[in-house]
């Protein structure tokens, strides 16, 4: 894919562009939800427009412990939506995290989560038009073709009969969806 997405990026849900640097609430919760849950949206969202802010501050402010505070840091971490400075306490000698949000990542880690959702459809795509599936009357069980066979064509929830699934619906289904991650 060319770079058709170099002065915006892409919405997940809503498919609608956004313009790189204008990063709005609702893609932050999309992508700091899905990666990380939505525990850590106060921890982002505390973060938000702060600079240096200790990893004991944001506990207390937040009313979290602090090893979960440290948890959900590590994990925003992992993705790069925080990025810390670690100083040695003068009086204590311990080590302290100064934490701050690294706004800039989200609309790269919405379009990264766009295009890893296509390419999951794409393959499932490929799968649904590739197998054949059988189900019984009560759709206990959705089977492929082999795995059918293996069953005496008997589901083996209920033992009734599999009958050759008609998945055209489903087909359209997933093109509908890639279609309007794509735009």
């Amino acid at each position: 894919m060319t770079s058709q997405y170099s002065l915006y990026d892409v919405d997940m849900r809503q498919g609608t562009a956004v313009q790189k640097g204008k990063v709005t609430k609702e893609l932050i919760t999309q992508v700091v939800s899905e990666l990380v849950g939505e525990e850590a949206l106060s921890i982002v969202f505390y973060l938000q427009g702060k600079t240096r802010i200790s990893e004991f501050i944001i506990a207390e402010e937040l009313e979290i412990e602090i090893n979960r505070t440290r948890h959900l840091l590590y994990k925003l971490l992992e993705h790069n939506i925080v990025q810390f400075l670690r100083k040695k306490d003068k009086i204590k000698g311990w080590y302290i995290c100064y934490w701050d949000f690294n706004e800039s990542m989200v609309p790269h880690l919405a379009q990264k989560m766009r295009l890893a959702k296509i390419q999951k459809l794409r393959e499932r795509l490929e799968n649904e038009q590739r197998n054949t599936f059988y189900m019984c009357k009560n759709a206990c069980l959705r089977m492929n073709f082999d795995k059918s066979i293996e069953f005496n064509f008997l589901c083996p929830e209920c033992s009734g009969l599999m009958h050759e699934q008609d998945n055209s619906r489903t087909i359209e289904v997933i093109r509908q969806k890639i279609a309007e991650l794509e735009k």
